[in-house]
């Protein structure tokens, strides 16, 4: 069976959509050999634009992001069965503003030193393209 196609506007609200449910995604980078991925929290998000996130300066995708800016960002949702996934680049980010934008209260855990330490970093993660599907429909951007 062939997936019916969604318009761009509605693939990108259910993407949306899946994020509210569930802000964990998959973030991959290229590394030395092979792909690099992990999980990520989005902390903010400019529709799917932009995504954001807040991580440590001195994280190994840091050190791969800066050679390569390029990533991709994956996430999967089992009811009902639905996943996306966006391709584009990252900007790696230590401005005031960008900080506000990503804080949460439980940041503290991790960076004591608050907002301004100097041990953590904001990533913009910028969609270049995008698809959303689930097994009857498919939407790209």
């Amino acid at each position: 069976m062939t997936p019916k196609d969604l318009p761009a506007s509605e693939a990108k609200s259910r993407i949306l959509q899946m994020l509210k449910k569930n802000n964990f995604v998959s973030f991959a980078t290229f590394g030395e050999a092979h792909p690099d991925v992990r999980v990520l929290v989005v902390t903010a998000n400019d529709g799917t634009d932009a995504l954001w996130f807040a991580t440590e300066t001195e994280s190994t995708k840091i050190a791969q992001l800066k050679k390569n800016p390029n990533a991709t960002i994956y996430a999967y949702d089992t009811e009902p069965m639905q996943e996306f996934r966006l391709f584009g680049n990252v900007e790696l980010l230590t401005d005031s503003a960008s900080r506000q934008k990503v804080w949460q209260a439980d940041f503290t855990e991790h960076w004591p030193d608050g907002i301004d330490s100097p041990a953590m970093i904001v990533l913009r993660f910028t969609t270049a393209s995008g698809v959303y599907s689930n097994w009857d429909e498919i939407g790209r951007f």
